[in-house]
């Protein structure tokens, strides 16, 4: 590990900055992670392996031809409004934040930064199973207090989930849509080749009948239109599971220096991606939940912002929460995947007195 020797203030919270609607917050992801290994407001007593904060913006080629023809005129207007809402909360953070874009990191291979598609999972891939370690042994896990954890594909673990799981007042979902850009590992959730292969995935999981009548579920989504009409077309999934939508969320990914990681208007891709967030259509709830862009300078590849703090205010007190495809734990949750414990490995951590961060 190397460090730097810069302070780090352990009573430093996850969240660096949030406007006063709510609209806007700035979250420091590998710091979200640590403090969900715990209940809330409790200091984490372990650092994360991170990779180094980005600092300056990824290239990316771009199209020799527009690509607007392939694109329909709503999917087009829908882009260019998430385009509009996330420049105005950035600008609005920019002139109301003066602090640092995210906390100082524990790193390995210290000078290399994050880039979209290899952030370090070889890495970890080494270190899965040591030389001595034989084949077929687990290796240790951190396994936060009152969390639960099922091990398994959908398939494989859905009677156990319908036998077992509670109701819940949030269900979030990370699906492994299909993408061009992201090859399949062994090491990770297998992409879907297709559309109709990811729609047999989710309709295999009972969120019908394991949501609260308030409940609420909060779906990640890729910037492809195929993906949004998947969940949210009249026979869509989120129809399929009784619900509509009720609110979207934008998490934009940032450098260390509070720029944009990918150019705004690049045609080829966008620096932010979306949650979806439902209830059942007979909720007693009828208000929408206010949108909200989560500004954030990522992590290793697949880490997204635990999402706890900013539900917390929103939900009722012990309310109770799932987390689908996850690939680390959160205190008190339940969690659901077959990489479910991967992040949850203890070379992914550090004993805070073993390490002094890098810097920021």
């Amino acid at each position: 590990m190397s460090s730097k020797g810069d302070s780090y203030h352990l009573s430093e919270t996850c969240v660096l900055y949030e406007s006063s609607d709510r609209s806007i917050v700035i979250i420091d992801i590998p710091r979200s992670i640590e403090e969900a290994q715990l209940p809330p407001n409790q200091i984490p007593k372990k650092r994360i392996v991170s990779c180094s904060p980005v600092e300056t913006p990824w290239k990316i080629p771009e199209p020799k031809k527009s690509l607007g023809q392939s694109t329909t005129p709503s999917a087009s207007i829908a882009e260019l409004m998430t385009q509009e809402v996330v420049r105005s909360a950035l600008e609005k953070a920019k002139r109301d934040y003066k602090g640092s874009w995210c906390l100082p990191r524990i790193v390995k291979n210290a000078g290399k930064f994050c880039d979209d598609n290899e952030l370090y999972i070889k890495e970890s891939q080494k270190r899965k199973r040591t030389s001595d370690e034989p084949a077929g042994v687990v290796p240790e896990c951190l396994i936060p207090d009152q969390s639960h954890h099922l091990l398994g594909t959908i398939e494989s673990q859905r009677g156990t989930f319908i036998a077992d799981a509670p109701m819940f007042d949030l269900v979030v979902l990370d699906p492994p849509w299909p993408s061009r850009s992201v090859k399949r590992k062994h090491n990770s959730y297998t992409i879907a080749y297709n559309i109709q292969e990811i729609r047999h995935l989710l309709t295999q999981i009972p969120i019908a009948s394991h949501l609260k009548a308030d409940g609420i579920v909060a779906v990640w989504v890729t910037n492809k239109a195929a993906v949004t009409d998947l969940l949210t077309s009249p026979h869509g999934i989120f129809s399929e599971w009784g619900l509509e939508l009720v609110g979207e969320w934008t998490w934009l990914k940032i450098t260390s220096f509070g720029d944009p990681v990918i150019d705004l208007e690049s045609q080829w891709r966008k620096p932010w991606e979306r949650l979806l967030l439902c209830r059942k259509r007979d909720s007693t709830v009828k208000a929408p939940i206010p949108s909200k862009v989560i500004l954030g300078v990522p992590d290793i590849h697949s880490r997204k912002p635990n999402l706890r703090p900013l539900f917390q205010n929103i939900l009722p007190e012990n309310y109770t929460a799932l987390e689908v495809f996850a690939r680390n734990l959160t205190a008190g949750w339940w969690s659901w995947g077959s990489e479910v414990l991967y992040f949850q490995q203890g070379h992914h951590w550090v004993d805070i007195e073993d390490d002094e961060p890098t810097g920021a």
